[in-house]
């Protein structure tokens, strides 16, 4: 346990204190710490460097089939369109720890904007909300590929997924 607590220590000084710093926006898509949408399970389980064994959830919008791993101190939630090995990841979730629990809503999003200054902001049509009131803000990126979605939950992790899965 106590190697999970160094490893976020290290990458809060290596991102300068930035919630988001593990956030990777590229032209293969977005991702976090090297795991990205789009990879395949395998791809994925060797990223992570371990086997993922995978739970079904039935009636899911997105990522039918989850498993969560440890990735360099921080717990991420791996959503997958199916179980076969070139199946791919269609969601991903990281679990806050540290000084990412104390990041604000505004530094979430002046994080993302950062990384993706493409990001527009998509509000909940079920609560009338200016963005600034969202307690779970979602962005839509398109940086040239397949656009995504970021769900940015303060004090409790991101949610990274193609674009039809978030609102």
């Amino acid at each position: 346990m106590a190697a999970t607590g160094v490893a976020g220590g290290a990458a809060a000084e290596e991102g300068g204190g930035d919630p988001l710093a593990a956030l990777e926006v590229t032209a293969k898509g977005p991702g976090w710490d090297g795991i990205r949408l789009g990879m395949s399970f395998v791809q994925a389980e060797r990223r992570a460097g371990t086997t993922l064994p995978l739970t079904e959830r039935p009636g899911a919008r997105c990522g039918s089939f989850v498993t969560g791993v440890d990735h360099r101190g921080l717990i991420l939630q791996l959503g997958f369109t199916g179980p076969k090995p070139g199946d791919k990841v269609e969601t991903l979730f990281v679990r806050f720890e540290g000084y990412q629990v104390a990041a604000t809503t505004a530094d979430l999003v002046a994080s993302l904007r950062r990384k993706a200054p493409t990001a527009t902001y998509r509000p909940d049509p079920e609560h009338a909300s200016a963005e600034a009131e969202d307690p779970a803000p979602v962005y839509v990126v398109e940086n040239g590929g397949d656009p995504w979605a970021v769900q940015l939950r303060p004090r409790d992790g991101i949610l990274i997924a193609r674009r039809e899965c978030l609102r």
